[in-house]
């Protein structure tokens, strides 16, 4: 294994080809934008190291000794890790390419490939990851934001997300209309909600178990 860049969560494309002459095509394409990578010459390999908090793309040939690309494509999902795949291939066989796509995979290219079009690929590939890490970031503020409402606040919030009025939320805890209102204020301003259709959305994207509860 190969780094150009080294330090912790950094984005990279990670690529994986067992094939030293694609390794170098890849390398110095990679180079050539000034995109930090690892270099991996198997899947296997590249499943040996900590997947947790990797951030970035993956260019990865499809026929590999020891595992396939689609093999593991599958595996990842498996460990629930969400990098955006773009695989390269020289045998692109239809079921191939439907099953890496139909799995996820940001794109398929067979061999010879245009390195502008493979480049620009990955780079989206990265903006998809960046994009998606910190939607994961805000999600997981908001979530230990709602962990630390009180216990009525919480209760108030269920209220409001399934719809209920504010009246028919204080007559179901017992408190006055003025004093549910007061409660909603304040949930609004701890999760930082311009209005009640950003605090319903904001739960959703956050607490996805509200939503089934609601249901």
């Amino acid at each position: 294994m190969n780094t150009h860049e080294s330090g912790h969560a950094v984005p990279k494309v990670y690529l994986i080809d067992d094939d030293p002459v694609a390794v170098f095509l890849l390398v110095d394409l990679a180079e050539s934008v000034g995109l930090p990578y690892v270099v991996f010459e198997n899947a296997v390999k590249f499943l040996e190291q900590d997947l947790s908090g990797l951030e970035g793309c993956i260019v990865s040939d499809l026929r590999m000794p020891g595992l396939s690309g689609l093999e593991l494509q599958d595996e990842l999902h498996k460990r629930g890790v969400n990098l955006p795949i773009v695989f390269i291939s020289a045998y692109a066989e239809v079921h191939s390419v439907v099953k890496a796509m139909r799995g996820g995979a940001l794109d398929f290219f067979q061999k010879p490939f245009s390195s502008l079009d493979l480049i620009e690929r990955v780079q989206d590939g990265l903006r998809i990851d960046r994009e998606r890490s910190e939607l994961l970031s805000r999600n997981r503020r908001i979530g230990e934001r709602i962990a630390q409402l009180t216990p009525r606040e919480k209760e108030v919030l269920q209220g409001i997300f399934e719809g209920k009025l504010t009246k028919v939320i204080a007559g179901e805890l017992g408190i006055g209309v003025r004093t549910a209102e007061t409660y909603r204020q304040l949930i609004m301003q701890k999760l930082e909600a311009g209005s009640i259709a950003e605090l319903v959305r904001i739960v959703v994207d956050a607490m996805p178990r509200y939503h089934a509860h609601s249901q």
